[in-house]
């Protein structure tokens, strides 16, 4: 007789499997498919921004700080810290006029306009604010006006003479420009002096021209170049009531000091300028689109010129790469075209009693460079910039302290930028505050922020800007300011407001679609559990799931709102004035948690959670999310996925 098994198996159940999300600091994550990012990421977060462990929460609200002109765009901002503690936020439109904020106004600076269209830019120094536009030469402003500076002309008649006697088969060439308090002007048609020995010790040359015409005490001296024909280097300079140079072959002529490419005794006309200890440097110099021209030290700052300490370098000139952007990174300067960057360090060399200037530039790399100009922006220890292909930054190598590197840091947002034009990235725009890299794309509308704090993104923003600044008030509190691209309005960006203006802050996040670890099997998802903080208003969350015929529908939805409820007259009813303070939220909010869980019990392949805001007081602290869910066996995949 068989013996038979009639004991009966022990049940095994399946195992359910959970997730638990405790923080965001990942951020967001557009690179990748919803179903491939880490628990820490979000697919979206508009108008989001992370706090505290990467908690998500609404960003800053923006409201009117003061209107700047009358027309046009904001094209400049700069805050201007005198010595005497008056301190004001200048600003530039397309009026074509520099104000000053005058209480929620304006008042205009007299002395000096320009052309709409360009971008202004400024840098202070020596108690005077400096201000480049590509539509006219350099204007200072002292505190109380605007002035700009006398264009002179070059010297005439140039003529040289052998003074000692002795004769040879060598020639020389000789130009002489005309030095102003703040430049230089073209160095006038050679001179070649011929049948010259070969040592000019054994018989010096008289260099003699005539002066030009011009108000007693404008002309500040005349520089001396040559030797080699058409290769004309710096020898010497003399002062203003001078009309002669001799060579007497002590001077060892500068190797690397030309002629002056453009006259420069008007103020220099360019696009770019910033501050560098103690001198200004420019960029994008009117004609010359690859000089980056260095001042002399203060008190000499207005001067360019190279016997005042002043000096020019072109770099790789006409190779079409243009300088894009300047930045000062420690003891160097950092000059941004649009495929490469450079550094350019600072050096002196004798040449007979002048102490010269002398630029040097080196390739930090030529495989990236700067689109945007507004986007160089200093972050800590880096600088951050905007290139074709994403956010880069600039900063010392590890373990090399004297070695810059560059890298790319948006990768994980790289399609935002992808979906941009080339003239919406060359107008980007950004600043640092709040240990945030914030960039904003005119005209588009959208603003991505960097987490210096989490190394995470977040975004986009939905507001325009055209400038930034950060501004430290009469008070001495810090300010972040924007310069709108569509009127001229100069925008607070603070926590203190609500909204934009007035108008409701949207919010969208969406998590990452989770399948529990297993892509293949449906799962019935049993409890779902979420936990916010400090709700105000209502917020809208839905449950997604992915069914069996492969749609994704949204299996369940709930509000959550604070338990005290709405206050006042109702938020929805008289907008967000609440009879009271406009800034003041309608709604009480719970400063504790607030806890939200649902028995689901449906059948998905992954699940995902949307969260949003609608109305001005609306707001919220996410604090985490759960779920647990029991795999189902493979009897349940669909018949329309068998092959």
């Amino acid at each position: 007789m068989p013996i038979l098994q009639t004991r009966v198996p022990p049940y095994k159940p399946t195992k359910d499997k959970e997730f638990s999300w405790e923080s965001f600091r990942g951020g967001l994550n557009t690179i990748l498919k919803e179903n491939e990012i880490k628990p820490t990421e979000l697919s979206q977060m508009d108008n989001l921004m992370l706090v505290g462990k990467g908690v998500p929460t609404k960003r800053w609200g923006t409201s009117t700080y003061f209107l700047a002109g009358e027309s046009g765009a904001v094209r400049g901002l700069k805050g201007y810290y005198q010595t005497d503690g008056t301190v004001e936020l200048l600003a530039a439109t397309d009026d074509g006029f520099l104000t000053k904020k005058s209480n929620a106004s304006y008042s205009t600076l007299t002395g000096a306009s320009w052309a709409s269209g360009y971008n202004t830019e400024m840098a202070q120094l020596d108690d005077t604010m400096y201000i480049v536009n590509p539509s006219r030469e350099l204007v200072n402003y002292d505190g109380s006006t605007l002035s700009s500076f006398a264009t002179l002309s070059s010297p005439s008649a140039t003529f040289a003479t052998q003074i000692s006697g002795a004769s040879g088969t060598n020639s020389y060439s000789y130009r002489v420009s005309t030095v102003s308090e703040v430049g230089e002007t073209l160095a006038a048609a050679s001179y070649l002096l011929t049948g010259q020995p070969q040592d000019l010790i054994d018989g010096s040359a008289k260099v003699n021209w005539t002066a030009p015409s011009a108000a007693s005490g404008l002309i500040k001296g005349y520089n001396v170049y040559g030797r080699d024909e058409g290769d004309e280097t710096f020898l010497g300079s003399v002062d203003g009531n001078s009309t002669d140079y001799i060579d007497d072959g002590t001077a060892i002529p500068s190797s690397f000091t030309f002629v002056p490419l453009a006259d420069t005794t008007g103020g220099i006309k360019a696009k770019y300028i910033v501050r560098f200890q103690d001198r200004l440097v420019y960029a994008g110099v009117d004609g010359e689109p690859s000089t980056v021209v260095i001042s002399g030290k203060a008190p000499n700052h207005e001067k360019n010129d190279v016997s005042f300490g002043g000096n020019f370098i072109r770099i790789e000139p006409d190779a079409g790469d243009d300088v894009t952007g300047l930045a000062v990174f420690k003891e160097k300067i950092i000059v941004f075209k649009e495929r490469s960057i450079w550094q350019v360090a600072l050096t002196e060399l004798n040449v007979g009693n002048f102490v010269i200037t002398q630029p040097v530039a080196t390739l930090l790399t030529g495989s990236v460079g700067c689109i945007a100009p507004r986007s160089i922006t200093n972050v800590e220890n880096d600088i951050f910039f905007l290139s074709r292909n994403g956010v880069y930054s600039v900063g010392n190598e590890s373990g090399f302290f004297d070695v810059l590197r560059s890298n790319e840091i948006s990768s994980r947002v790289r399609p935002f930028f992808d979906g941009l034009t080339t003239a919406e990235k060359q107008n980007a725009c950004g600043v640092y505050k709040g240990f945030k890299y914030i960039l904003s794309v005119p005209g588009k509308g959208q603003t991505i922020v960097m987490d210096r704090e989490r190394l995470a993104w977040m975004g986009p923003w939905f507001f325009d800007a055209n400038v930034y600044e950060v501004f430290f008030d009469s008070s001495n509190d810090e300010v972040l300011v924007f310069g709108n691209d569509d009127d001229t309005n100069a925008i607070e960006v603070d926590d203190r407001f609500i909204n934009d203006n007035g108008t409701a802050i949207n919010t969208i996040l969406r998590t990452k679609k989770e399948d529990f670890g297993d892509w293949m099997r449906f799962k019935n998802i049993k409890l779902v559990f979420t936990q916010f903080r400090e709700v105000t208003g209502d917020v809208s969350v839905d449950v997604r799931l992915q069914e069996r015929s492969g749609n994704v529908i949204t299996a369940k939805s709930f509000n959550v709102s604070p338990r005290s409820g709405s206050a006042g007259w109702g938020s929805g009813q008289w907008a967000d004035a609440q009879w009271g303070d406009s800034e003041e939220a309608g709604g009480a909010s719970d400063i504790n948690e607030i806890y939200r869980w649902m028995s689901l019990n449906k059948a998905g392949r992954n699940i995902q959670f949307t969260v949003k805001t609608d109305n001005n007081i609306d707001n919220y602290q996410l604090l985490g999310l759960r779920a647990k869910a029991t795999p189902m066996g493979l009897g349940f995949l669909p018949a329309g996925e068998k092959v």
